[in-house]
Order: C-alpha cells, then sequence, then structure tokens
C-alpha cells in the first residue's frame, strides 16, 4: 500500500495520479503508469512533500489542488531478476561482464605481500611533500617502478 497525490482540477475533478519528469521540474497526471507516480510507504512522508508539490501543481493546473490518497495496488515493472534473465540469455554473459574488464585493462588493481626487509626500504625511502605528508603507497610505487623501468632502459 502506498499513499500519492490525486491530481483535482479547480472544478473538484479528479484527474489521475502525479508524476514528475524533466529532473522534476514538469508536472502531469496519470491513471496507467502508476509506477512513474509520486509515492510514500507512509502517509507521513507524503505530508512531508505535500505542500511543495501542491504549490507547482495549483501553479501548473491554474487552480487545480492535490490530495493525499492511498494508491490502489500497482504492479511494478517487470524490471527484476526475470528481466535481467532475459538479457542474459538473449545476448549471453560476456556483454554484461566486458564492460568490467575494460576498465580493469585501463587501470589494475593489483595485490601482493612484500618481503619485510622491502617494506622497510620502501618507508625509508619515502618522501614528504610540501605540506608535511607522507607519500602515498600508491605513488611510492609507482615512483619506484618508474625508475626501475628507466634503469633497465639503460642496460643496468
Amino acid at each position: 500500500m502506498y499513499y500519492g497525490y490525486c491530481c483535482y482540477t479547480k472544478e473538484d475533478k479528479p484527474l489521475g495520479w502525479l508524476y514528475t519528469f524533466s529532473c522534476d521540474t514538469e508536472y502531469a497526471w496519470t491513471n496507467k503508469d502508476l509506477h512513474w507516480c509520486k509515492r510514500w510507504k507512509t502517509e507521513r512522508g507524503a505530508k512531508k512533500h505535500f505542500e511543495h508539490y501542491n504549490s507547482r501543481w495549483q501553479f501548473k493546473s491554474q487552480g487545480g489542488y492535490l490530495k493525499i490518497e492511498v494508491m490502489y495496488e500497482i504492479s511494478e515493472p517487470e524490471f527484476t531478476e526475470s528481466r535481467r534473465q532475459k538479457i542474459l540469455e538473449e545476448w549471453g554473459d560476456d556483454v554484461v561482464i566486458q564492460p568490467q574488464n575494460k576498465s580493469d585493462e585501463k587501470s589494475p588493481t593489483m595485490s601482493f605481500c612484500p618481503k619485510a626487509e622491502l617494506l622497510e626500504w620502501l618507508e625509508e625511502e619515502r618522501t614528504v611533500d610540501d605540506n608535511a605528508e607522507p607519500e602515498s603507497d600508491a605513488s611510492l610505487l609507482n615512483r619506484k617502478l618508474e625508475k626501475l623501468r628507466q634503469l633497465e632502459q639503460k642496460g643496468f
């Protein structure tokens, strides 16, 4: 059960349930696509925003008004697990996983556990910036790996 805003004209004629679009700036009403509508699980939640929506609806409808009413049961659009399953069956799992892999190629995350002597050496090599902040682990490792790469290119 939900609470929603029922739209009325200034002649007290019910139109339907309020919904918004275009980043919450345009107001309209519907009786068909109720999953678009503004709705709250509690009456208190609906009352909390009522003045804002009512004043905007009065302007849009040139004198109409909103009323908080219990919405009849609505069926949610089928974009749940069954919809996801249909997409996976049609396109295959690799389509869903592929974008994840592309982003990992650009900036891979690596994990390793260096020896204790290497950790001590890295702490000695860590620099401090102008704000007396120590260099981050990532920037320290990147700096040292870049230095190693340059030394290898020179033939050391």
